[in-house]
């Protein structure tokens, strides 16, 4: 019998967030292995239509259905989607900071600080529980790997 050489390989990226921690792969619905942080895993699957969704805790990506003939290999990437965690955390940070300055020194608190609490404190926050509840499904992204140079 002939080996089986239709393959799936899922890479992911190099992240800050969840670095420590493996996103599990899921094949039609079974778990089929794990991807660590900064490394690429190899799926052995039969020919034919396949969904593929990574998962970590109760977070996940959105199912994605790939079509495989025999002896073909696909290329897929995750990463985290947080596009926009780094720059907000930055500036969460920086109005933790002029809160808490003024909140020691109450006396010459500017009427200002109260805006910039607002503007620096609440964008991260409404962030970070979008992602916890309404987005926790589209918490990894997970596409055709274009840049891999084995795909081309």
């Amino acid at each position: 019998m002939p080996e089986n050489k239709t393959k799936i390989i899922i890479t992911r990226s190099a992240e800050w967030m969840n670095r420590l921690r493996s996103y599990k792969v899921f094949i039609d619905g079974a778990e089929a292995g794990a991807v660590k942080n900064n490394s690429s895993e190899e799926f052995i699957v039969a020919s034919g239509e396949h969904k593929i969704q990574c998962k970590m805790s109760w977070f996940s990506s959105r199912e994605f259905n790939v079509n495989l003939k025999q002896n073909e290999i696909v290329y897929l990437r995750t990463k985290n989607a947080l596009r926009f965690y780094l720059p907000l955390l930055l500036v969460f940070v920086i109005g933790f900071v002029i809160n808490y300055y003024y909140k020691e020194n109450p006396v010459n608190r500017p009427s200002w600080v109260y805006w910039v609490q607002i503007i620096t404190l609440w964008p991260f926050v409404l962030y970070v529980i979008y992602y916890f509840t309404l987005g926790r499904k589209k918490y990894f992204l997970l596409d055709k790997d274009v840049d891999n140079v084995f795909a081309k």
